[in-house]
């Protein structure tokens, strides 16, 4: 059937003031999506309504997280076959999805996939709607592991919709990804996914639905912007999509980027009119390290802890291997003994010195989709280790999280990947504990920080790929290009990213020697 890609869906539900009403053409309408926007921010459903240009661009890790949403949504609907779709593949068309929706459940179909229904200006579109021994249950499916605070709520606004629409619901339901779920074997839906009822929350729930409802239809179709100012809500349960517009006073550079301030700190700043660290009262209770990312900034100085960085260097014991992963995720998982959203490798990177002022060698794997990249993974990345000398890595928790992993869904590595794990070193090390630290670092000790701050020559802004999620992006795209050009070059943008990445540790090495 013909098909809008996820993110287009989303802006339609969000946006169906564009729709005219069925009795009152005037009047806006307010979807569910819509209802957890203003639920969130009513400030951010006024924009959306009336100053949709001020939106911020949708990221590529966005639409590939609304993608996924519509393939499980998909994937789902077969645990309840034989259904009919009642948008016929047309969601813009919502007069006629309402007008099927209602034939069909006249005409007692079991099954319905996108039923849609609409009370009192209040709209939506449900995942599937079941009939059993002559009753109805809904489903509403969600990619998470797990049943969300905003879930209820979203479940709790369908339920009010189609029971003030006319049709009695016995049950709600969320269905969600199990984690726990290994695949062995075929792929068992029944497994994958864990259906949980909702309903007594939902009812629970309904006098406030109709009283949020209200007020957010209110605002709507009113002139009046809320007065609403930035704070923890932009953030929470999503990134809200006027963040720029809304936070464009705050300067690139603010209290809100202290290391390690809590959410609340940051805003107390805020509310008390501090945005730049200059202005920050020499009583206001930061810790040592924030003090000494202010202090450092004011101050334009670099911190220097020679007797630590010593200490450091003595644990490196040539050859150095510097070490990288990249990973990515599967949703359903493909392969045998993985689960659902398990950080799966796919692609390492090395760069090899036999001794301080030998060159480098560089070595690296790649996997090819759509085969299962682990094995080839493991058995290469112990042979071009060896078993002697220091494995330097940049956030030691990460590769050696993932190596465990590894030893444990291949067992026949398991004294291998073991002996790799003591031989690992961790550079980030000197700078979270700010035994280096310059005021370029802006409180952070990721390499994407680090690096520039240090070795400026070397950077990730020309390249094809710039960082981690764009890594696991550019992987797991490769799985439905059948472009043999695209596909080589998203493979050199990704070997050239990794590359990177370990000749960043090596430079950053050569500064801490020095």
């Amino acid at each position: 059937m013909a098909w809008c890609n996820y993110a287009t869906l989303e802006r339609f539900l969000t946006n169906l003031i564009i729709i005219v009403s069925l009795n009152q053409p005037t009047m806006k309408k307010i979807s569910k999506s819509s209802y957890i926007k203003g639920n969130q921010c009513e400030k951010a459903l006024f924009l959306h309504i009336n100053h949709p240009e001020l939106k911020d661009e949708i990221s590529e890790e966005q639409q590939a997280r609304f993608d996924i949403g519509h393939n499980i949504g998909k994937l789902a609907q077969q645990l309840f076959p034989g259904g009919i779709d009642a948008s016929r593949g047309d969601f813009f068309n919502y007069d006629a999805a309402i007008t099927y929706t209602s034939e069909l459940i006249d005409q007692e179909q079991e099954v319905i996939y996108e039923a849609a229904f609409m009370a009192h200006d209040r709209l939506c579109y449900l995942d599937i709607l079941v009939r059993e021994d002559g009753k109805w249950k809904a489903y509403e499916v969600k990619a998470s592991t797990s049943v969300k605070n905003y879930h209820y709520q979203d479940s709790a606004f369908q339920y009010w919709v189609i029971t003030n629409a006319g049709l009695s619901l016995e049950n709600i339901s969320i269905v969600h990804i199990n984690n726990q779920y290994t695949r062995q074997g075929r792929l068992e839906l029944n497994q994958l996914f864990t259906i949980t009822s909702v309903v007594d929350q939902a009812k629970v729930m309904q006098p406030i639905i109709e009283q949020k409802s209200k007020e957010l239809l209110g605002i709507m179709n009113g002139q009046n912007q809320p007065t609403i100012d930035i704070g923890p809500h932009c953030s929470d349960p999503f990134g809200c999509d006027f963040y720029g517009s809304c936070w464009k006073h705050v300067p690139e550079y603010s209290v809100f980027n202290i290391s390690g301030l809590r959410a609340e700190k940051k805003f107390d700043l805020y509310q008390k009119g501090i945005l730049k660290f200059k202005e920050i009262p020499l009583s206001y209770p930061l810790n040592a390290n924030q003090w000494l990312q202010v202090n450092a900034e004011l101050n334009n100085k670099t911190i220097r802890n020679k007797p630590a960085l010593d200490t450091f260097k003595a644990k490196l014991s040539y050859p150095l291997c510097f070490m990288d992963f990249e990973t990515f995720q599967l949703t359903v998982p493909q392969y045998d003994n993985t689960r659902p959203y398990q950080l799966l490798p796919f692609q390492y990177s090395l760069h090899i010195k036999g001794s301080p002022k030998a060159p480098s060698e560089h070595r690296e794997y790649l996997g090819t989709p759509p085969e299962d990249p682990r094995p080839g993974f493991i058995q290469q990345l112990i042979n071009d280790l060896g078993t002697k000398g220091s494995i330097v890595v940049y956030n030691q928790g990460f590769e050696s999280a993932r190596l465990r992993e590894l030893a444990r869904d291949f067992p026949e590595y398991h004294d291998a990947v073991r002996a790799i794990l003591l031989r690992i070193v961790d550079l980030m090390d000197p700078f979270r504990k700010r035994d280096l630290y310059t005021p370029e670092m802006r409180g952070s000790y990721s390499i994407k920080y680090v690096l520039p701050s240090l070795v400026p020559s070397l950077s990730y802004k020309s390249l094809e790929v710039q960082n981690g999620g764009m890594a696991s992006l550019t992987y797991s795209s490769l799985y439905d290009d059948g472009d043999g050009e695209s596909v080589r070059k998203k493979r050199d943008g990704l070997l050239e990213y990794c590359k990177l990445d370990t000749l960043a540790m090596v430079e950053i090495l050569k500064v801490l020697e020095s």
